[in-house]
C-alpha cells in the first residue's frame, strides 16, 4: 500500500503506507585506540528475507551505520541515489534499529 503526492499534473512521488525495510546497526568503541566501528543487516519485512548483512565490521561513527546501509540498498538496486535526503520517503520505508554494544565480538 502507498498514497501519492500529487502536484496539479502529474505525481511527484509515492510514499509507502508501511516500512519495506528493517535497518539494524551495531556500533561498537574501541576505548583502546579510539575508534568507533559498525556492522548492519537489513531485512526486506516483506518477504522476510535478509537483504544483506554486513561481511566485516566498518569503520565510522554515529549514525554512519544508516549511511552504510543505505549504501547498500543502493548497490542491490533497491533505492535510488537521488532519494537518499527524502526523509518523509525514508522514514516512511525503513525502520531503524542501533545498539551499541561493549565487545567487538557482539557487532553480530
Amino acid at each position: 500500500m502507498s498514497y501519492a503526492i500529487k502536484s496539479e499534473k502529474k505525481t511527484i512521488m509515492t510514499i509507502p503506507k508501511s516500512p519495506q525495510y528493517l535497518v539494524e546497526g551495531w556500533k561498537w568503541f574501541d576505548k583502546v585506540n579510539g575508534n568507533t566501528y559498525h556492522t548492519v543487516m537489513i531485512t526486506d519485512l516483506k518477504t522476510g528475507k535478509q537483504v544483506y548483512k554486513s561481511p566485516s565490521v566498518v569503520y565510522g561513527y554515529g549514525e554512519q551505520w544508516q549511511h552504510t546501509a543505505y549504501n547498500e540498498l543502493k548497490k542491490a538496486g533497491l533505492v535510488k541515489e537521488e532519494d537518499r535526503f527524502n526523509h518523509e520517503l525514508n522514514r516512511a520505508r525503513f525502520i531503524y534499529r542501533g545498539t551499541e554494544v561493549n565487545r567487538k565480538k557482539d557487532l553480530f
